[in-house]
Formats: C-alpha cells, sequence, structure tokens
C-alpha cells in the first residue's frame, strides 16, 4: 500500500512512474490523506501535472466526481458536492503554494 506521505518523497523526474503506480492503490486515490488534502500535496500536483481538468470518485459520495481543474504552476480549483448543503456543489481555488485563495457554490 502507498503511504499518502510518499508523494513528497518522490524526484520531479519520477513523477509520472509514481503516478501509474499511485493509481493502482485504491486507498491512496479514496481516502483520507489524498494528494489534494495537503498544500504541499496541492502545489506538487499543480506543479507536475499539465494544464488540464482531472476528475476520480468522490470517496463520501460514490455517484458523484471530485473534479480538478489545473493551470500548471499557477493554481487550481477542486469541485465537489459540498459536505454540508449536498444541494450545491463547492468550488475551492488554490494558489500556487496550495493555499486557499476563494471558495464559492453554485447547485449541483
Amino acid at each position: 500500500m502507498i503511504d499518502p506521505r510518499d508523494v513528497m518523497k518522490v524526484d520531479d523526474e519520477n513523477w509520472e512512474e509514481f503516478k501509474k503506480q499511485a493509481v493502482k492503490d485504491e486507498l491512496y486515490y479514496n481516502g483520507p490523506g489524498d494528494l489534494l488534502d495537503t498544500p504541499e500535496g496541492r502545489a506538487k500536483f499543480c506543479r507536475l501535472n499539465k494544464t488540464s481538468v482531472f476528475n476520480k470518485p468522490d470517496p463520501e459520495f460514490p455517484a458523484y466526481k471530485i473534479w480538478v481543474y489545473n493551470l500548471q504552476g499557477q493554481g487550481l480549483i477542486v469541485k465537489k458536492l459540498s459536505r454540508v448543503d449536498h444541494s450545491v456543489m463547492e468550488n475551492i481555488e488554490y494558489d500556487a503554494d496550495g493555499k486557499e485563495v476563494s471558495r464559492s457554490y453554485e447547485p449541483a
């Protein structure tokens, strides 16, 4: 099993291989300690992944997905079903360092 803290130990040149291995581990991507749960993980995700839209199943709401809009090296937006009000989607914007910049809501 891949430990979520392993993401901080991976060299940039080995990032693609690490992602291939991590994708195979359901707990790594679907449990607490996910790459996007920490500022360091979000910063690394933002820096090393190309500008694109990513998604994965939401571990708390299997019928929904968590969407990540990445602008390589500049920031990202994580969009997921609100944990407080299930009728809205929560959009959290982060800067390149993985720190929250803003939060907004829209109908689910």
